[in-house]
């Protein structure tokens, strides 16, 4: 539009005498941009237009001679055709730029994701790289220790640092033959104000369950309502419930339990729960060991050279602090008779079970141990003469009123008992047995199936 008013402005002015033909040549050459100004479409239909009309001008208006006419339409031709020809340079340039340049920003977005990846991948890796050190570090400490409650203590040291739960415990699980019942039970909770000996569920129906299909347990409330009832779970507090059985040798040895556990934190836990459990077995082995050296392989009670070590350590602590204690002497009544009428296979039964007699009457910290052939002999610490009597009668009274069956027998026997009483009846061990061995003799001598205690 402005090379035409600017064509018109000088063709006034030529017409006024102002300028020459040749200049108006000048102008076309001013508005032969518009090959690069219009897009070429247009461009070809003004070329279309201009170019009769330019050169009929030219012959006609100004006079001029064909050739003059004509030469100056062909420069503007050829000057726009350029034009045209530069102006799809450009934008194929543009264009070409434009596509590099998307190319470089999905590069640029493929890098950037590709980076985004390789830092998230770092830090998983970073983070599984720390899970296995303090794995290894939980493995290192737990492996120093020999006993359940120390494994335990680092185990729940490291459970408080890096997992979110309400408590855990650990269930130790006892064999009687063929039958696992619940030993005792280790308890860590995370949350303030939890006792540590609240009973939490029903131990012996989870031990059951466990017998029944060995495989773990993780139930939320609202899923598993069923599991919770049968546990005997009461706590509403509690929302979610995992127990895994720890084997050794195809046999539970054990159970852990972890309450109000995150489902993102379950794997991590099967994880530390499967190392727990190697040192759960490490530990029974040390402890199998540990207890053919000091206990008897028949009835499970000390075998004598452990018992008077222990007896000997009582003995000190007594004499140090002032304390008493009784010690007695128990003797199965016409024992010969039983292995002669039945055998010795009855016989051993018969001693394995009395010795399960006096186990489930005396406390944890009283000793017993198998003294010698059907002799057995006990320490029990902080105890009178009056509590020696009830303790000897009551493991006489239990064991008359017993039926011990064996095989295809079933058969009763009686014991007879010897008591003696540190510091009054001696102070020294050897005469507190032999004081004890007389009292049993005494027994043994008054009709049998009583207690004596050793009077000067």
């Amino acid at each position: 539009m402005w090379g035409l008013v600017i064509f018109c402005v000088f063709h006034l002015l030529y017409l006024s005498g102002k300028v020459t033909y040749p200049f108006i040549n000048f102008i076309l050459l001013i508005i032969s941009p518009i090959g690069y100004l219009y897009p070429k479409r247009v461009t070809y239909i003004l070329m279309f237009l201009l170019c009769p009309a330019l050169f009929l001008m030219g012959r006609f208006v100004y006079g001029a001679g064909i050739r003059d006419s004509i030469s100056p339409v062909l420069i503007f031709t050829i000057l726009v055709l350029g034009f045209v020809k530069y102006r799809a340079a450009i934008l194929s340039f543009d264009k070409e730029a434009d596509s590099e340049l998307s190319a470089n920003s999905a590069s640029r977005e493929t890098v950037r994701s590709e980076l985004e990846k390789l830092d998230r991948f770092e830090k998983g890796i970073t983070k599984k790289e720390i899970e296995i050190i303090n794995l290894y570090e939980i493995t290192k400490k737990m492996s120093e220790s020999l006993k359940f409650s120390e494994i335990f203590g680092v185990f729940s040291s490291f459970l408080k640092d890096n997992f979110t739960f309400k408590s855990s415990e650990l269930i130790i699980v006892k064999w009687n033959q063929s039958q696992p019942s619940l030993e005792r039970v280790y308890r860590v909770a995370k949350e303030e104000g939890v006792p540590a000996d609240e009973k939490s569920l029903d131990y012996d129906k989870l031990i059951k369950r466990f017998m029944e299909e060995t495989r773990e347990i993780y139930v939320d409330r609202n899923r598993g309502k069923e599991v919770f009832e049968d546990l005997a779970i009461k706590d509403e507090k509690i929302e979610t419930f995992i127990g895994i059985p720890l084997m050794s040798e195809k046999k539970m040895v054990a159970i852990l339990t972890v309450e109000n556990l995150p489902k993102t934190e379950v794997e991590k836990f099967a994880i530390l729960a499967t190392q727990f459990a190697l040192e759960i077995k490490r530990v029974l082995l040390y402890e199998t060991v540990e207890n053919l050296a000091i206990t008897d392989g028949l009835t499970g009670l000390y075998v004598r050279r452990y018992f008077m070590e222990r007896f000997s350590e009582e003995l000190n602590r007594s004499r140090r602090y002032g304390f008493n204690f009784a010690f007695l002497m128990i003797d199965i009544d016409d024992f010969k008779q039983c292995n002669d009428r039945y055998g010795h296979l009855v016989g051993d039964v018969v001693l394995r079970d009395i010795a399960h007699v006096m186990k489930e009457n005396v406390r944890e910290i009283d000793l017993a141990s198998r003294y010698g052939g059907e002799e057995f002999a006990l320490v029990l610490p902080e105890t009178g003469r009056d509590g020696g009597r009830l303790a000897a009668e009551r493991i006489r009274k239990k064991i008359e009123e017993a039926v011990f069956k064996a095989y295809d027998e079933k058969l009763k026997v009686t014991v007879s008992a010897g008591l003696a009483i540190y510091p009054e009846d001696s102070r020294e061990i050897h005469d507190l047995i032999e004081k004890a061995d007389r009292a049993l003799y005494k027994a043994k001598n008054s009709g049998k199936n009583v207690v004596c205690e050793w009077k000067k």
